[in-house]
């Protein structure tokens, strides 16, 4: 996932004078945070327990870090390694077993159903830290992990410059961002100016087409930023992606080309970015691509339409982001998953999100 839940459509931004105010996103996030925090002080979750209906639970992370940035722009796509931690013994005090995204269809067969809930843990979008970092957690555990790859992002045809902002206004006194007029140069000293810095830059990026992020890149990191473009050792790389496989407890699903919410493109784009992105990992490791993630993941960004190509393409299963529990009456290509990430303790969080009363279900 990247940081906007809105599709690129290409269009030019609006004019990109720099409006700080409350998002919608950061709005909800903030409610839901006091959510949590009421229902966890009332004790709520504890007397609920986890939803009496589930069979099983599919997590949706994005990347373990050691720590995260020192702006914390990112939380919304990090947990750290104290976090993963503390994910795994949550999960296990729950009873909930481990296993891989290729066992969950053997779970939807009525004949397995009377066993204990199982729990999948997928990392979407191919981050670097997925192999560097998380893998030698789980190799701890003996946990079973999906990666799903961005292959965009992956051969970088599509610059991930979340990470690479953060650092840069990290260490910057001063930048430039874009506005109606030319430009402006602000000054970015203390943290609270280098963030509402990053949100003015980040809402340009998310608004402007292919050619105007290209241009701002370049601006903002020069022709060649970081050795060959900007934040590729942020991402996967094709030859860390095959090694990720050949590792018995990963599989490697695909997350699309370009990861555009499926929905807002014509049918024949959307089956290009399903059907090329499994074709590229296909090749690129030598075996079977099974598995899909829906870009988002919410309403807005797939439906029927993009599981019946799913379906057609010839994957086994996909996987939303409708955060509840999977039950016996959930179709393979449209499984729901709750996501966890370092912008509220995942660890006191899941309590909660296992009761499923944040969850929504697929029609």
């Amino acid at each position: 996932m990247t940081p906007s839940s809105k599709l690129h459509t290409g269009v030019a931004p609006r004019a990109a004078r720099p409006v700080f105010r409350l998002s919608g996103r950061r709005l909800r996030l903030r409610t839901r945070l006091l959510l949590y925090r009421l229902v966890e002080a009332l004790r709520l979750a504890e007397a609920a327990g986890p939803s009496r209906h589930g069979i099983g639970v599919v997590l949706c992370l994005h990347n373990v870090v050691q720590r995260h940035g020192a702006l914390g722009v990112n939380r919304g796509l990090d947990v750290t390694t104290a976090d993963l931690e503390a994910i795994f013994a949550c999960m296990t005090a729950r009873g909930y077993t481990p296993v891989s995204l290729d066992a969950v269809s053997e779970y939807l067969d009525p004949a397995r159903r009377s066993g204990p809930r199982f729990v999948v843990y997928t990392f979407d979008d191919g981050y670097a830290d997925n192999l560097h970092v998380a893998l030698p957690l789980f190799r701890r555990h003996g946990i079973p992990f999906t990666v799903f790859v961005t292959t965009g992002f992956m051969d970088g045809g599509v610059p991930v410059w979340w990470y690479a902002l953060e650092r840069k206004l990290a260490a910057a006194e001063r930048v430039t961002i874009p506005d109606v007029d030319g430009t402006l140069e602000r000054r970015t000293v203390t943290i609270r100016e280098k963030v509402r810095a990053y949100r003015a830059l980040q809402a340009w990026l998310v608004a402007a087409d292919a050619a105007q992020r290209r241009r701002l890149l370049e601006a903002l990191f020069g022709t060649t930023p970081e050795g060959g473009g900007v934040g590729a050792g942020d991402v996967l790389s094709p030859a860390e992606v095959r090694t990720l496989a050949e590792d018995p407890l990963v599989t490697v699903g695909a997350h699309t080309r370009t990861h555009a919410a499926l929905r807002g493109l014509p049918e024949a784009e959307a089956w290009r970015e399903i059907v090329e992105s499994r074709e590229r990992l296909t090749t690129l490791i030598g075996r079977p691509v099974d598995h899909f993630a829906y870009p988002f993941g919410n309403p807005a960004a797939c439906g029927p339409r993009e599981e019946r190509l799913v379906r057609q393409a010839g994957f086994e299963t996909a996987v939303t982001t409708a955060a509840r529990h999977v039950t016996a009456a959930d179709r393979a290509t449209a499984l729901p998953r709750i996501m966890l990430s370092g912008e509220y303790d995942p660890a006191r969080a899941l309590p909660v999100l296992l009761t499923d009363w944040f969850g929504r279900r697929r029609r």
